[in-house]
C-alpha cells in the first residue's frame, strides 16, 4: 500500500527530491517536512535517547521533541518542523562534537545586537483565536503583528495544505474556512511572521522571539496570547515505541501533507476528531483497523444533548454522522466504552491491546482484544498551552477534567489579571474552534479598543457574543456526549513509562511519593522528571494526578512547575550578546517565599537542637548533629531543597572566584581569601558523604579552569594563583597550549588558565537529598510548612521557645540556617545579622556529546560553565535574576540570558550548535565573602551557620558549628568567620 494519501482534487505541486537518512536514499517532495518524507517511506525511527532506545513522530506539532534529527551537520531540528531539501544528509544521531564531526551553530551568525519592533497589537499564535484577534484588532485601527511557530497559517484546527501539494479549490469546508480566514488578515494587513519562536514573555509589553532565526524583541502596547493546545499523554506500557502517535500528529501528516500515518492504524480516544481522522485516512485509501472510543454510545436517554448538538451547530452533527456512514461502509469497527491498555513490539509498534470498560473506567470480565498495527493514533483530550500566560503572571485556575490541567482565569473577551494581556482560544481553556473563533474577534476588538480606536460599526458585538453562546453551548452538550469515566492511575504499571524525555517510570515516581517527596517540585529535583526538552508538557500533569491520588491532596496551581523560559528549547547561539557586566553581588532583601502547603498542627515539640532552614546547610547540620547524638529537628517553611540549594547549579569552588579577587571584590577579598581553607576539606566531606549514603551524587573531581583572554586576565590570574598558593591550595597558571591538550573544545582564542586541581561538580537535586536521608536514619526530624514566626529566648539562658505555623518547639540550642533569609531570623531575637539575598539565574542546555570535563570560570567574566552527567551544559556564574512581587518568585531577565550565552560561547563556541531547555532563578547568600558561623555573643544557645558559596562549604560549615555545639570548639580558628567582626 503506497503511504500518499489519494483526493480527486489535491495533487502532488513540489517537485519530488531525493535526501539521505542515515545512508539511505530517500524521496520526497519539495515542500514538506522531514517527518512526512520518512512517513511516506514508512520510516518511523528518529531520536536516539540516553538509554538506547528510539523514539518517532509524536506530537506533530513541535511540542514533544522526540522526532530529533541532524540536518547536514545541525543537530536537534524537530523533523515535523523542519522542511525537506533536495541533496540533504539527514540522521538519527547528534554529531560527536569533534572536529572531524563538529556542533554546527544552529543559526546564522547572530549581529551585534537583536532587532527591535514596535508594534500596537501582538498575537503569538496563527490559529483560530489568533487570526480572528489580528483581524478584528486590525479592522478597528490597530498596526498588528501575528507570530507563529508552524509552517503555515491555520494552526492545529485548519492544518492548511503543504506546499508539497495544490488543489484548484478546497477540499473541504475546514480547508476553505481556514483559508478564507487567513486571506482576510492578510487583506486587512496584518504581517503574519510563520516559522517564528516566541521563546519568552517578560512583561505585557515585552516579548521575545527568534524571527528568521534572528532573535528579535517586540514592544507592543496590547498582548493577546493564543497559542492553542496540545494533546493530553496517554502513559500506557509501550507509548513511547515508533509508529504510536496522537491522532493530532496522525492528521497532520493526513490533511497537510497526504501521508498516511501507517498501513494498519488503530485509532483510540475520546471525541469526534478520531472519527475524522479515520474517515479521511479512508477517504484517502489508507487502512485502518478499529476505533476505540472511551466514551459510551449515546443513546434515547442523550436526547437533551442529542438535541442541542443538532440545535446550535447542525452542520458538524451532520459531518459527525457521515464520519461513522463511512466508517460503516469500510466495515471498520467502532468499540464504544473500549480503551487502549498497551502498546506492543520490539522497536517499532507491533500489537495493540484493548479491554472494554465500565463506567468507572475500570476493565470489564471481557477478553482482551489484541490488533495487529503499526500506527497507534491516541486522541484523549487537550492541555491549553499556558506557559507565556504563567510566565507573566496571569492568574490561573485547576481545572479537573481528565488528568487535570491549569486553564487561564480570563473574561468572555479574554482578558486575563493583568492589564494590556488577554488570552484566547484552546490556550485559555479547552472550547474548540467556534468558541475560539468568538472569543477571538471580541479579544482584538477590546484590545483596539484600549489604545483609543473605535470598534467598527458594522462588526456589533452583540451578533459575535451570541455565536460565542451558541458555541459554547455545543461545547458543552458535545462533552456530555463523550463523557469518559475519570483516570485513574492505579493501575499504570510501575514499569510504564511516566516521564517519556527523562526516560522516568511510574515506579520511580511512586516510590519517591511514598518517600515523601510528594510535590512535583521535589519529583523533579529527586527524579529529573520535566527536565527534558518538552519541559513536563507529557508528564506534569500525569504527575500532579499521581500524586493528588496517592496523598489525597486536591490539585493546586501552586504545585505545578514554576514557569520559566524558554517556552520552547530555543538555539543558544541565536541569544548571546554581549553585556555590561556588574561589579560583585547586587543584594536585595526577598520577602518571605513560603507558600500555603497544608501540613497537620503538632503537639508541643521539645528538642536539643532547633535548626532553622532544610537547605543544603540545615540539612548537613541535621546529620552531622545527630551523628553526634543530638536530639534535632530541622524546619522549613517550604520543603526540603526548595530555594537556594535546589536552584544551585552544583559547583564545587576551591579557587576564588572572579568577583572574590582583586578590585571587583567586597572588602578587598580578604574575608574571602580566609575562607581558601575550608573548600578543600569540605569537598573531601562530600566524597564521605556519599560513601555513607550509598547513593551516586556525580561527585567528579576533575579539576577547574579559570580562562583568560587577555593579558590583563592572564596577570589576575597569575596573582590570585599566588594567593591561593599561599594558604595551601594547588593552583598552577598554564599557558594557551596546555589549556588546548587539556580541553581541546575551548575558544582557541584563549591565551591561558589557572588550573585548580580540586575542583569539581556535584549533583544538587541529589546530595541534599541524600544528606537529609542520613540525618533521618540517625534520628534527626525533618518538618516541612513549617513556617518560624517568632522566637522567645526563656530566662537564664533556658532555651528558647518559638511559634511555628504548625505549633510550638521548645528548644535549648537553635541554629539560623536560613541561608538569605537569616536576618529575618536574626530578627526575632534582636540580633543584627548582615546578609542579604542575591537572586542569580543559570542556564542549562540540551544533551551533548563530551565537551568539558572541568569547571571552568572567567577571569574577568560571569562564567560558571560545567557539563553535567546527562550532558547537558550548566551555564551560570553570578547573572543577576530579579524578585517578582505578584508571582512571588525570583525569575529570570533577557538582559542576563544574552549575556551569559555571549561570555559562555566565548569560551565554549560549541555552546552555539544547542538549544537553551531551561533558565532558572536560585538565590545567592551576600555577606562579605566569608560565612557567619559559631554562636551570638550575649545570645546563648543562638548559633548561626550562614555562608556564601553555600554548596561547597555547607558540609565543613556544618562540621564547625556541631563542633561548637557538641565539644564547645573546633580544631580550626574560625575568628575570622565569627559575628563579631560586624560589631
Amino acid at each position: 500500500m503506497s503511504a500518499r494519501l489519494t483526493h480527486c482534487s489535491i495533487a502532488t505541486g513540489g517537485r519530488p527530491i531525493r535526501f539521505w537518512y542515515d545512508g539511505q536514499a530517500v524521496d520526497g517532495l519539495e515542500g514538506e517536512t522531514v517527518a512526512a518524507a520518512l512517513a511516506a517511506s514508512h520510516i518511523r525511527q528518529m531520536r536516539h535517547t540516553r538509554e538506547g532506545e528510539r523514539r518517532g513522530l509524536y506530537c506533530g506539532m513541535g511540542a514533544c521533541f522526540d522526532c530529533l534529527v541532524t540536518v547536514d551537520g545541525v543537530a536537534s531540528q524537530r523533523a515535523c518542523l523542519t522542511k525537506v531539501a533536495d541533496g540533504q544528509q539527514i540522521r538519527s544521531t547528534i554529531p560527536a562534537g569533534t572536529s572531524a564531526d563538529p556542533l554546527q551553530p544552529l543559526t546564522p551568525p547572530a549581529d551585534a545586537e537583536p532587532t527591535e519592533q514596535d508594534i500596537d497589537v501582538l498575537v503569538v499564535g496563527a490559529g483560530p483565536a489568533g487570526l480572528s484577534a489580528a483581524l478584528a484588532a486590525r479592522q478597528a485601527g490597530a498596526s498588528v503583528l501575528v507570530l507563529d511557530e508552524r509552517l503555515q497559517s491555520g494552526g492545529q484546527f485548519y492544518k492548511p495544505l503543504a506546499p508539497s501539494h495544490h488543489a484548484p479549490r478546497p477540499a473541504d469546508r475546514q480547508f476553505a474556512q481556514g483559508l478564507a480566514l487567513e486571506r482576510d488578515v492578510r487583506a486587512a494587513g496584518v504581517t503574519i511572521a510563520q516559522g517564528a519562536q516566541v521563546w519568552a514573555a517578560f512583561s505585557a509589553h515585552e516579548v521575545s522571539a527568534l524571527i528568521a532565526g534572528r532573535a528579535t524583541h517586540i514592544r507592543c502596547r496590547q498582548l493577546v496570547i493564543a497559542p492553542g493546545a496540545y494533546e493530553r499523554p496517554v502513559p500506557i506500557p509501550g507509548w513511547t515505541l515508533p509508529g504510536v502517535m496522537t491522532t493530532g500528529a496522525a492528521q497532520t501528516l493526513a490533511r497537510a501533507y497526504r501521508v498516511a500515518p501507517g498501513r494498519r492504524v488503530v485509532i483510540a480516544g475520546n471525541g469526534p476528531l478520531n472519527l475524522q481522522l479515520a474517515a479521511e485516512l479512508l477517504a484517502g485509501g489508507a487502512h485502518v483497523v478499529a476505533v476505540l472510543e472511551s466514551a459510551a454510545r449515546p443513546s434515547a436517554r442523550d436526547w437533551r444533548q442529542l438535541l442541542t448538538t443538532a440545535r446550535t451547530a447542525p452542520d458538524l452533527v451532520r459531518q459527525g454522522w457521515g464520519y461513522l456512514r463511512q466508517l460503516r461502509a469500510h466495515k471498520v469497527p467502532v468499540l464504544w466504552r473500549h480503551a487502549v491498555v498497551a502498546a506492543e513490539g520490539d522497536s517499532e509498534l507491533r500489537t495493540v491491546q484493548a479491554v472494554q470498560v465500565d463506567d468507572g473506567g475500570q476493565p470489564t470480565a471481557s477478553p482482551v482484544l489484541r490488533f495487529e498495527a503499526d500506527t497507534l493514533c491516541l486522541g484523549y483530550g487537550f492541555i491549553p498551552s499556558t506557559e507565556l500566560a504563567r510566565m507573566l503572571g496571569c492568574e490561573h485556575r485547576v481545572v479537573d477534567r481528565h488528568l487535570g490541567y491549569l486553564a487561564t482565569v480570563t473574561a468572555e473577551d479574554g482578558a486575563t489579571s493583568l492589564a494590556d494581556v488577554f488570552v484566547v482560544g484552546d490556550g485559555a481553556d479547552m472550547g474548540g474552534a467556534r468558541v475560539a473563533l468568538a472569543r477571538g474577534t471580541l479579544a482584538g476588538r477590546a484590545a483596539a479598543r484600549k489604545l483609543g480606536f473605535p470598534t467598527p460599526p458594522t462588526a456589533p458585538r452583540d451578533r459575535t457574543a451570541a455565536q460565542l453562546r451558541r458555541a459554547e453551548c455545543f461545547q458543552r452538550a458535545l462533552w456530555s456526549l463523550y463523557e469518559t469515566p475519570p483516570v485513574a492511575l492505579n493501575a499504570v504499571s510501575d514499569d510504564t513509562l511516566l516521564c517519556r524525555c527523562e526516560e522516568i517510570s511510574f515506579g520511580s515516581v511512586r516510590e519517591q511519593i511514598r518517600a515523601g517527596r510528594d510535590t512535583l517540585a521535589a519529583l523533579k529535583r529527586n527524579t529529573r522528571l520535566g527536565m527534558g526538552r518538552c519541559q513536563g508538557r507529557y508528564c506534569a500533569v500525569t504527575a500532579a494526578k499521581l500524586v493528588s491520588e496517592m496523598t489525597g491532596r486536591p490539585l493546586e496551581v501552586e504545585q505545578y512547575f514554576a514557569p520559566r523560559p524558554p517556552a520552547k528549547p530555543v538555539p543558544a547561539g541565536a541569544l548571546g550578546f554581549e553585556k555590561p557586566e556588574w561589579g560583585g553581588h547586587k543584594p536585595a532583601i526577598t520577602p518571605n517565599l513560603a507558600r500555603p502547603v497544608e501540613h497537620a498542627p503538632f503537639d508541643t515539640l521539645r528538642t536539643d537542637v532547633l535548626v532553622i532552614g532544610a537547605g543544603v546547610l540545615g540539612s548537613c547540620l541535621g546529620h552531622y548533629l545527630s551523628k553526634a547524638g543530638q536530639d534535632v529537628t530541622v524546619v522549613d517553611r517550604d520543603d526540603i531543597n526548595l530555594q537556594a540549594s535546589g536552584a544551585n547549579a552544583g559547583s564545587l569552588h576551591v579557587q576564588l572566584l572572579s568577583f572574590d579577587f582583586g578590585a571587583k571584590a567586597q572588602e578587598g577579598g580578604g574575608p574571602a581569601a580566609a575562607t581558601l581553607p575550608l573548600g578543600p576539606m569540605s569537598v573531601r566531606l562530600w566524597q564521605e558523604i556519599e560513601a555513607a549514603s550509598g547513593e551516586d551524587l556525580e561527585i567528579k573531581i576533575t579539576g577547574g579552569l579559570m580562562v583568560a583572554d587577555t593579558d590583563a586576565g592572564m596577570r589576575f590570574i597569575e596573582a590570585k594563583a599566588a594567593l591561593e598558593r599561599s594558604h595551601g591550595i594547588d593552583a598552577q597558571v598554564i599557558d594557551a597550549a596546555t589549556l588546548r591538550r587539556l580541553s581541546p573544545a575551548l575558544s582557541p582564542k584563549l591565551l591561558g588558565a589557572e588550573l585548580c586541581p580540586m575542583e569539581g561538580k556535584i549533583n544538587p537535586l541529589r546530595a541534599t537529598y541524600a544528606v537529609a536521608s542520613l540525618a533521618q536514619q540517625q534520628g534527626a526530624r525533618f518538618l516541612r510548612g513549617c513556617d518560624v514566626r517568632q522566637i522567645e529566648r526563656r530566662p537564664g539562658g533556658g532555651g528558647f521557645v518559638v511559634h511555628t505555623s504548625r505549633g510550638v518547639i521548645h528548644a535549648s540550642r537553635v541554629v539560623n540556617a536560613s541561608g538569605a533569609w537569616s536576618s529575618k531570623v536574626g530578627d526575632m531575637l534582636g540580633v543584627q545579622i548582615p546578609v542579604k539575598g542575591a537572586p542569580l539565574q543559570m542556564i542549562v542546555t540540551e544533551p551533548a556529546p563530551p565537551l568539558v570535563n572541568h569547571l571552568v570560570a572567567h577571569a574577568d567574566r560571569h562564567l560558571s560553565l560545567k557539563q553535567a552527567a546527562t550532558g547537558g551544559l550548566i551555564i551560570g556564574g553570578g547573572w543577576t535574576a530579579a524578585f517578582h512581587e505578584g508571582m512571588r518568585l525570583n525569575r529570570a531577565e533577557r538582559d542576563s540570558i544574552e549575556g551569559g550565552l555571549w561570555v559562555a560561547r566565548q569560551v565554549l563556541p560549541a555552546v552555539s550548535g544547542l538549544h537553551m531547555v531551561r533558565c532558572w532563578a536560585g538565590m545567592n547568600v551576600n555577606i562579605d565573602g566569608a560565612p557567619i558561623l559559631g554562636d551570638v555573643p550575649g545570645v546563648p544557645g543562638f548559633y548561626n551557620a550562614v555562608t556564601s558559596n553555600g554548596y561547597t562549604l555547607a558540609p565543613i560549615a556544618a562540621r564547625l558549628v556541631t563542633d561548637l555545639i557538641v565539644h564547645g570548639r573546633t580544631d580550626i580558628d574560625i575568628t575570622p568567620f565569627r559575628i563579631d567582626r560586624f560589631l
